[in-house]
């Protein structure tokens, strides 16, 4: 076992050495990480939040069609310059052509109607544009305001008020603390990101100690060589894992640094949420990310042994791809799924519905062991298809037939 170990090692240094000389790797693993997380975690809430701090202070552009027969009707909302009326001669051309943001159709018994509680007008929008959906917003709050204020002028000539109609008033408080809200922030972003770097991190890995050995023509010397094929295997194998195990935490890291700056410099999506991992949750999450690494190196493996050409194994990359991409983008939609037994044995599923379940922490004991479990011998099958996609030695590309 000592000798089989030390040999195991041995292939697994050489692997590594020449992995960490590849710029590839070494960009998509580390360096990448370091650049996009910001970017996303920090780049885009920016961006949102500057648009939407743009729309509410920015009037809106209306057009009001039939305003002689309700002139008060937005009178609030232009006082306060969140709407700014706009005269057009074809107001649903200038609609639609992005010069308006919204246009309100006033009937001429618009009066005669609201005087019997029926009164109606129809507000024009394009669902399509931010700026017409918040139009919409403020123009009926606008009336909503207009109409309360004819509401409470006929409560008064009764002598009533309007706390006559509404005697009960509904108050709301939420449960979620800080730290709640922070895994929730995390559970959105955090598996998606392990799953994708999981793959890319050792994809380029893969490709050169499995496809591009045997395009090189070193793999037939390695087969004939003393060590077993279990051995090679085993020292590619972690070699690949280690690659995409790396990346993952250097993913993690990013995104847990980005998110402490981004609620340190007053990000409004942020700032209401702790960004902290328990040390307890934190092993779990390596270790899940762990196994999910060592599940698709193995794959990735197999794969690249399996192929004659860099080429072809990247062709056979994208089912393996889309086996955990589509998952990690699946399931936070999936409500309900996370109660399942049987998700937690896919091998795509299962990771991220644990990790999602660790950062909000209300993974059940034995919906993680099942998830250790089944990766572990996904992982452990796919190894073995490794192993005989080396000893099948499929033909080099030099003495490939056209």
């Amino acid at each position: 076992m000592i000798p089989a170990a030390h040999l195991v090692f041995a292939v697994f240094l050489k692997e590594m050495l020449e992995t960490l000389r590849d710029r590839r790797t070494l960009v998509v693993a580390l360096v990448l990480p370091v650049i996009l997380m910001p970017v996303v975690t920090l780049g885009v809430p920016y961006l949102a939040e500057r648009q939407r701090h743009q729309r509410e202070t920015v009037a809106s552009r209306v057009a009001i069609v039939g305003g002689s027969f309700a002139p008060d009707l937005i009178r609030e909302g232009e006082a306060q310059g969140l709407i700014r009326r706009v005269d057009a001669a074809d107001p649903i051309r200038a609609l639609l052509v992005g010069r308006l943001d919204a246009v309100v159709e006033i009937p001429p018994d618009f009066a005669a109607r609201a005087q019997t509680g029926n009164g109606q007008v129809t507000i024009v929008f394009d669902e399509s544009e931010a700026g017409s959906v918040v139009a919409r917003q403020r123009l009926q709050d606008a009336v909503a305001g207009y109409a309360a204020r004819l509401a409470e002028l006929r409560l008064r000539s009764h002598g009533l008020t309007r706390n006559d109609l509404t005697p009960i008033h509904a108050a709301s408080r939420s449960v979620a603390d800080q730290r709640r809200l922070g895994g929730a922030l995390l559970a959105s972003l955090l598996p998606f990101f392990i799953a994708i770097w999981a793959v890319l991190g050792g994809q380029h890995a893969a490709l050169d100690v499995g496809a591009g050995e045997r395009e090189r023509l070193t793999l037939d010397t390695l087969l004939v060589a003393p060590p077993s094929r279990w051995v090679l295997t085993l020292g590619k194998f972690l070699a690949v894992a280690a690659a995409s195990l790396g990346a993952v935490v250097v993913v993690i890291a990013a995104t847990l640094v980005s998110l402490r700056l981004g609620a340190a410099w007053g990000l409004a999506e942020l700032r209401r949420a702790s960004v902290v991992i328990s040390v307890g949750p934190a092993l779990w999450i390596l270790i899940v990310s762990g196994l999910l690494a060592g599940f698709l190196g193995a794959a990735q493996l197999a794969v690249s042994l399996f192929a004659r050409s860099i080429r072809e194994a990247q062709q056979y990359f994208t089912p393996l791809y889309l086996l955990i991409t589509l998952p990690a983008m699946a399931a936070p939609f999936l409500e309900g799924w996370n109660r399942s037994g049987w998700t937690y044995l896919v091998p795509g599923l299962g990771p991220m519905f644990a990790l999602r379940g660790l950062l909000l922490g209300d993974l059940a004991v034995q919906h993680l062991a099942v998830t250790l479990g089944a990766t572990a011998l996904f992982g452990g099958l796919a190894l073995v298809l490794a192993v005989r996609s080396l000893r099948q030695e499929p033909e080099s590309p030099a003495g490939a037939r056209p």
